[in-house]
């Protein structure tokens, strides 16, 4: 319960300091905000005390800093006091100065005090005349982006220069989903726990995937400190907390670029969704406007290779009952011709389908016929996938004598009845519909 009456008492300061996983950009004012943090513009030359106060987390930290601006360079100087074991906060090791920018940027001055909180001091430099200066609870030394548990900033003592109000923070971090780690000096030092912290954090930004090489490296660099930590040779002992720190560095790289790679990648997905949509309702209203024009351009081509028709099942191609001989299956040869030009035109419509159905005389059985019309309905399948049309797109039946275009009783009838019809629908047609 602790830990939730920190937080609380947090967000009642700093209202608009919001839970949200990973770095977010986000606004850090409102109006009792805007009180207490101060953002000045130095003047060149004489030097500024400052104050530092506690908010509710840090409730009894306190501390002093100077500035002195010449020469388009900042010299700051910073000393804390009381301030809480960062652990007791949270998923915490360490703290950080950070200089806030007037278009919200925060650019981190250093660690101020470290795993055993108490009084720390910083002597740094920033290379611009106004900022403000706050000072937060972090997971590790490295981090680029401050964390909302802000435990202490800035007040005028004895300021030369303008005064203003923080308005904005672009990019800050919060790390509630962030399981905490216990610090021990012998078996968990602090410099091992700000690793850990740090390649999990990069984890969950998804360096995975988009910082794969980056974090590999993080994670390569983790396990070497983690085996000097319980190496034999107290030399080699000696080398965990530098390699820690690598291991720390590697993690925020890794988390940095993850960022960039995901932001990325986002903006590609949102750029080829927003592309996808726009020709899709492009080529809709295109559809609709041409598909009449684009319906008889095909029955068109279709005509002046095989016999087409318009039905209300679409567009009707027929391989006519001369080319097929009594009781056979097989193609003739001017058959295979005007099927080959055939698949030239529907070459151009991919998104067309095939219903082939064949069909006989009344020569022979019912069940003869009906296993002769399959077999020529295949026969033009066969054909068709062997010209390159995708055969998913292709249906064959086989329909026997039971729909008959001529006389069965004339010789010319009953040829005329040995056909295979092409039933052709889908793409455009289904839009002309």
């Amino acid at each position: 319960m602790k830990s939730i009456g920190v937080v609380v008492a947090l967000l009642s300061v700093f209202p608009a300091i919001a839970f949200a996983q990973g770095p977010q950009r986000s606004a850090i004012a409102s109006s009792d905000v805007l009180s207490q943090i101060s953002m000045f513009n130095y003047q060149a030359g004489p030097e500024s005390d400052l104050l530092f106060r506690g908010t509710p987390i840090a409730g009894t930290a306190e501390g002093k800093g100077s500035v002195e601006f010449e020469n388009g360079n900042a010299r700051i100087s910073v000393k804390v006091k009381d301030l809480p074991v960062p652990t007791s906060l949270g998923p915490y090791t360490t703290y950080v100065l950070w200089a806030l920018t007037p278009d919200g940027r925060a650019a981190s001055q250093g660690v101020v005090a470290g795993a055993e909180g108490g009084k720390g001091s910083l002597k740094t430099q920033y290379g611009a005349p106004q900022f403000a200066l706050i000072i937060t609870a972090e997971p590790h030394f490295a981090v680029t982006a401050p964390s909302n548990m802000i435990v202490l900033y800035n007040v005028a003592d004895k300021v030369k220069g303008e005064e203003s109000k923080v308005t904005t923070l672009t990019e800050r971090s919060e790390y509630s989903k962030l399981t905490p780690i216990k610090v021990d000096e012998k078996t968990n030092p602090a410099e091992l726990v700000e690793a850990r912290y740090a390649v999990a954090i990069a984890a969950e930004a998804g360096a995975q995937q988009y910082a794969a090489p980056q974090y590999g490296t993080a994670e390569q660099k983790l396990k070497a400190a983690e085996t000097a930590l319980t190496a034999k040779s107290s030399s080699e002992r000696k080398t965990t907390a530098s390699l820690a720190r690598e291991a720390v560095i590697a993690g925020e790289d890794a988390r940095r670029a993850a960022m960039v790679g995901k932001a990325a990648a986002d903006e590609t997905a949102k750029r080829q969704t927003a592309a996808a949509a726009a020709a899709k309702v492009a080529a809709a209203e295109q559809a609709a406007k041409s598909a009449a024009v684009a319906r008889a351009d095909l029955l068109k081509r279709l005509n002046s290779v095989l016999p087409t028709r318009e039905t209300d099942r679409g567009l009707v191609s027929e391989i006519g009952g001369v080319q097929f001989a009594t009781g056979t299956a097989d193609l003739s040869a001017p058959a295979r011709e005007s099927l080959a030009r055939f698949s030239g035109v529907i070459a151009s419509y991919p998104d067309l389908r095939f219903k082939i159905e064949g069909h006989t005389d009344n020569t022979g059985t019912p069940a003869t016929n009906s296993e002769l019309s399959l077999k020529r309905a295949i026969s033009v399948r066969d054909y068709l996938i062997g010209q390159k049309i995708q055969a998913s797109k292709i249906d064959a039946e086989g329909l026997g004598s039971s729909r008959p275009e001529g006389d069965n009783e004339t010789a010319d009838g009953r040829a005329r009845n040995r056909r295979v019809e092409i039933v052709i629908s889908g793409g455009l047609l289904t839009a002309s519909n």
